[in-house]
């Protein structure tokens, strides 16, 4: 839970200063490469993040790569901060709560939706049409999984929220209700 509490202070701070410059998309983009980078290449992430390997030495390799991928002047005071801070290894969730807050700032939601079966294009697009205004966004981006275990209907999540409108759901709340002896 720390590490979830680190990345949102560090993104927070580098999309307020994104914001200020108008590089917003920008700065997401060239962290978003730097971490991709660093995920690649396992090795170069472990000695930049492995504090048994004297400092100056990483600093320097850190250097050299903050060069050679070309990023602004401000990402490679980002990162040489996280690395400063013992942060780097927070780098893949920094990454991902900018992009959150960038989803945000473009009113955009991402939404993932499960349903036993495959569903049409014309289905997909109706779920995006009340995904928007359920939730008041511009755009709605679906990621869409297949459960069979789910029978039928639909699990949407949009966040932390679920709504299961799934026939395994339904089924087991009918279970518990004539358990109960509610019905």
């Amino acid at each position: 839970m720390i590490g979830k509490g680190v990345a949102r202070r560090y993104a927070t701070a580098l999309f307020k200063v994104g914001v200020e410059d108008d590089q917003v998309e920008q700065y997401g983009q060239e962290l978003q490469s730097f971490a991709d980078f660093l995920e690649g290449d396992k090795e170069i992430k472990l000695y930049l993040t492995t504090p048994l390997f004297e400092k100056t030495l990483r600093q320097q390799v850190l250097e050299n790569l903050l060069e050679k991928l070309n990023l602004s002047d401000v990402i490679k005071r980002f990162v040489n901060l996280l690395f400063d801070k013992k942060r780097l290894l927070y780098l893949k969730d920094i990454c991902d709560f900018y992009n959150t807050l960038l989803d945000e700032y473009k009113g955009i939601c991402r939404s993932e939706v499960i349903s036993a079966v495959p569903l049409a294009k014309e289905d997909l697009e109706k779920i995006k049409e009340r995904l928007k205004a359920t939730t008041g966004k511009k755009e709605v981006v679906l990621e869409v999984k297949e459960d069979p275990s789910l029978v039928g209907g639909l699990i949407t999540k949009i966040g932390d929220v679920i709504y299961d409108g799934s026939v395994r759901t339904q089924l087991n709340i009918l279970k518990e209700n004539l358990k109960r002896g509610e019905v």
